[in-house]
């Protein structure tokens, strides 16, 4: 009786061993016929690659969360010191200037610009111009104002070595980055800056309303005032706020201690 049992269980387990063979296997033909293959592999890998993807998927919404909570619980405690502030860029730079030079007056700061025309990440990235002009003026904090000239890059990630050779010629000095006012869509230059700088580095232009020149690319004088505004009220946000308190208007025109770059120089 025992042996009836044991040859039982021997050609399940024989037949069930066939069937996983098959299942495993492409379509076996024999002769005239072919034995397709049962979809016991598809619904296990199936099965198994939608559970790792909803898993993949929740752990993406668990640290966003995570993300989220961290940046709202962070309170960075606003810098009431004096500093000497240093804004370089590309043609948006001077207009930027103007206004931010009335920030730093009427807030303690000293200010000093550079604007270098057709310039971007490239061009300062190549050279040591920033760390030199930190230098010469004695800067203990940096606005750069780069990438309006690269929203036409394709691939802006060519770009990013420049991106780092900036931000290691500030060093450990504090720093905003501009991003650019974008006309047009980008193909990924803001983002990148985004994620290059440290949390709380970048200002994103990109999507607010400029009133521009007629070139429909720079704004004008009175919508980049209204744009370092923003900044100045975004400040608080960011990674090292300092004192940007509203000018009052009895401030008048202040100079921006330009330094002026033609777009050969190099």
């Amino acid at each position: 009786m025992k042996s009836s049992y044991t040859g039982l269980w021997l050609l399940l387990a024989t037949a069930l061993a066939v069937i996983l063979v098959i299942s495993f296997s492409d379509d076996i033909t024999i002769g005239n016929y072919t034995v397709k293959k049962a979809p016991f592999q598809e619904t296990l890998l199936s099965d198994k690659a939608t559970e790792l993807k909803e898993k993949a998927v929740q752990d993406s919404v668990l640290q966003a969360n995570r993300d989220e909570a961290e940046r709202k619980q962070r309170k960075v405690n606003v810098d009431s010191t004096s500093h000497s502030i240093l804004l370089i860029g590309d043609s948006m730079t001077l207009n930027i200037a103007l206004r931010m030079a009335q920030y730093a007056k009427a807030n303690g700061h000293i200010f000093h610009s550079v604007n270098w025309d057709s310039s971007g990440t490239v061009k300062w990235g190549k050279s040591t111009h920033l760390a030199d002009y930190i230098k010469e003026f004695g800067a203990t904090y940096v606005f750069i104002s780069l990438g309006a000239n690269e929203l036409y890059i394709k691939q802006p990630k060519s770009h990013l070595k420049y991106i780092e050779s900036i931000l290691d010629q500030i060093g450990d000095l504090p720093y905003v980055w501009i991003g650019p006012p974008n006309w047009k869509e980008d193909f990924g230059i803001n983002d990148l800056l985004e994620a290059t700088c440290v949390p709380g580095g970048f200002f994103r232009s990109a999507g607010m309303e400029f009133e521009r020149k007629k070139d429909g690319i720079h704004p004008t004088r009175k919508a980049s005032a209204l744009w370092v505004d923003s900044i100045a009220r975004w400040m608080p946000k960011s990674s090292h706020p300092i004192l940007m308190n509203l000018p009052p208007d009895s401030i008048g025109e202040v100079s921006p201690n330009l330094k002026y770059m033609k777009a050969t120089d190099n």
